[in-house]
């Protein structure tokens, strides 16, 4: 990331150095052709073409130096001088982690020189852990490299100790070549060295035993001894202990044993289960019992007892809301990642000439834009202030001495609203404006009476019919 960062302060540096000189140059002769208030357009067209003009050079010099001293690594391989040819990729990598490229080339070069590196550890005499990381981080990126994925298995196989990470290249490796026998076998080597039982690793035995007919004694044996010591049993695996009891494996019998026991005869392996019997034939049914008893399937355990469904608390609701809301970001994430990387790839699939056309297109097409925006137009006719109209005369001042307070609020908005909602319910309501020696109070009314019934009979009414809480009779300020 450093790199990246080095690149564009290279790029920007050189832009606003030569962007400078250049527009000092052309601007005067712009300002004779056309008006100040397009001047931003030349600059920004001018920086723009430096900036990628600038870019692809240092983008050509990089790839020219890095295949320069990958060429006479070579040479020095060729001629078995393997020291020489390491400290000439060891500066080929000071250049690639220099600022020379933008972070799209920077990819293909990095994947261009991760492919020389790779073969040039592999084909040495041991892989030490430099190389074992080099060709690692290789084939993460293309585990569809054939001879680099062969050599990478086949070194694998002869180690000892393994990592997570070669793990996960040896599943990558197996998805990209699912029907290459050599790269396939190599694989379950592989699993079988690591005594792998798991669900990737037994999928991957098993697609090797039913693509590839002949197998190795040796390999026979290993996949035997791995089925009996986790005690699997169902028709592939006895198929597997009837090969390995007819080349010779003496445990095998336990697997037949087990297969007769608790596998129940069908279409699929009814001819194994006979064969099986046969090869049974010369042991008692307790003897069978007891090669067959380390094989006998678990019972499901069972279910704890559910305790009463208590009322979920806020708590949980709101763990319950937020926990489907990350479900449903994940699946919204998952259906436009496909999208993006569809879109992503066909970009990456066009050429770089049409590239830089939709660049200078954008370009071209934002330039427009901007002299379309600043073009001269003529000075509009000054707008008149409109006439203002007479003042509306103001109702006359209600003469009676008495009305209803139904409420009263801090903030003159809440009293407004409250009045509004009044009004709608054909109240004659208003507010007034009451202040105390440290607060301000917006007081709701409704209506004038000449009389305290008149009014005590028209606050009952309004709180039957719900549009009040309470009241209390006033009097009936200006």
């Amino acid at each position: 990331m450093s790199a990246v960062f080095r690149h564009i302060g290279v790029r920007l540096w050189m832009t606003a150095l030569f962007g400078v000189a250049i527009c000092t140059v052309l601007l005067p002769y712009w300002q004779r052709l056309a008006a100040m208030t397009w001047i931003a357009l030349p600059v920004m067209l001018v920086l723009a073409v430096l900036f990628v003009g600038i870019g692809w050079v240092l983008n050509r010099v990089g790839h020219f130096l890095i295949r320069r001293q990958v060429a006479e690594a070579a040479v020095w391989e060729r001629a078995g001088m393997l020291r020489e040819a390491e400290a000439v990729f060891e500066r080929t990598m000071s250049v690639y982690d220099s600022f020379w490229f933008s972070p799209l080339q920077r990819q293909r070069s990095g994947e261009f020189l991760a492919m020389r590196l790779a073969r040039f550890y592999l084909a040495q005499p041991a892989l030490g852990d430099v190389g074992r990381a080099v060709v690692a981080s290789y084939l993460r990126m293309r585990p569809t490299d054939e001879a680099v994925a062969q050599g990478w298995l086949e070194e694998a196989c002869r180690r000892q100790h393994t990592t997570s990470e070669d793990h996960e290249v040896a599943a990558l490796i197996g998805g990209a070549w699912d029907r290459h026998e050599k790269i396939q076998k190599l694989l379950t080597n592989f699993y079988l060295s690591q005594q792998r039982t798991d669900f990737e690793a037994m999928q991957t035995y098993r697609r090797v035993w039913q693509m590839f007919q002949e197998h190795h004694r040796e390999w026979v044996h290993g996949l035997c001894d791995l089925l009996l010591r986790i005690g699997h049993i169902n028709d592939w695996t006895l198929k597997v202990y009837l090969r390995g009891h007819a080349s010779g494996h003496e445990r095998c019998i336990e697997g037949l044993a087990a297969a007769r026991c608790h596998l129940k005869p069908n279409a699929g392996n009814r001819s194994d289960l006979s064969a099986a019997g046969q090869a049974l034939s010369h042991l008692s049914d307790e003897q069978i019992e007891a090669l067959a008893g380390r094989f006998r399937p678990r019972e499901p355990a069972a279910a704890p007892p559910t305790p009463p469904r208590a009322r979920p608390h806020l708590t949980a609701i709101l763990r319950q809301s937020s926990d489907r809301a990350m479900v449903m970001a994940r699946l919204c994430r998952g259906w436009l990642r496909p999208l993006a990387d569809r879109a992503w790839a066909w970009a990456r699939s066009l050429p770089v000439r049409l590239r830089w056309a939709a660049v200078v297109t954008l370009i071209a097409s934002v330039g427009a834009w901007m002299i379309v925006d600043n073009w001269p137009s003529e000075p509009d006719a000054p707008e008149l202030p409109p006439p203002i109209a007479p003042m509306a005369e103001q109702p006359p001042a209600a003469t009676d001495p008495f009305t209803i307070q139904v409420a009263a609020y801090l903030k003159r908005d809440d009293a407004q609203r409250y009045v509004d909602r009044l009004k709608e319910a054909g109240v004659d309501a208003f507010w007034t404006q009451a202040k105390s020696t440290q607060r301000t109070w917006y007081q709701v009314k409704a209506s004038h009476f000449t009389t305290l019934d008149e009014a005590r009979l028209y606050g009952e009414s309004l709180k039957a019919r719900g549009l009040i809480d309470d009241f209390y009779v006033a009097n009936h300020g200006p």
